[in-house]
């Protein structure tokens, strides 16, 4: 995990990877679904090449995480950490708390499944090259997931 990389040639083809490492928790959805919804926004977002790693993990594990590299001693439900600064060739890692996107679900009135797959959504934006500090970013990077979301599934 965590990875120090950088693209030395170009990828011909994308590869997505989905590593569960929480010890109880498991996803809502099947690795094909996760895998699904995550080519479709890096494929709608126009990323010619990308190799991501989605990886599932505890409260405790993403607050180390937060913390070292952050430097933000605090539980939250999704780190991101992009390797490529070419937004068509992406590379990065997503670390996913499954403890606090259950938490999340019932505090925001979602399901499981819901707040897990906008999750995976909103990581993929932000390798994408989405932030979300301003106000207007926010907005942004929302619809988007509600674009991808309202869309998963139709289609390929």
């Amino acid at each position: 995990m965590i990875k120090n990389r950088s693209i030395k040639k170009k990828r011909t083809k994308s590869k997505i990877f989905l590593k569960n490492f929480h010890p109880s928790i498991k996803t809502p959805v099947n690795k094909a679904e996760v895998l699904k919804i995550a080519k479709k926004v890096m494929d709608g977002e126009d990323c010619a090449s990308y190799y991501l790693e989605i990886n599932l993990i505890e409260n405790a594990e993403i607050k180390r995480i937060n913390k070292k590299f952050l430097n933000h001693n605090y539980f939250t439900d999704i780190i991101t950490f992009p390797y490529s600064a070419i937004k068509s060739e992406i590379e990065g890692e997503i670390f996913i708390s499954l403890d606090e996107v259950k938490k999340n679900s019932a505090f925001y009135g979602n399901s499981y499944k819901n707040e897990f797959l906008r999750v995976v959504v909103h990581g993929c934006l932000h390798l994408a090259g989405f932030d979300d500090r301003t106000k207007s970013q926010k907005e942004l990077i929302r619809k988007k997931e509600n674009f991808y979301l309202s869309n998963f599934g139709k289609g390929n």
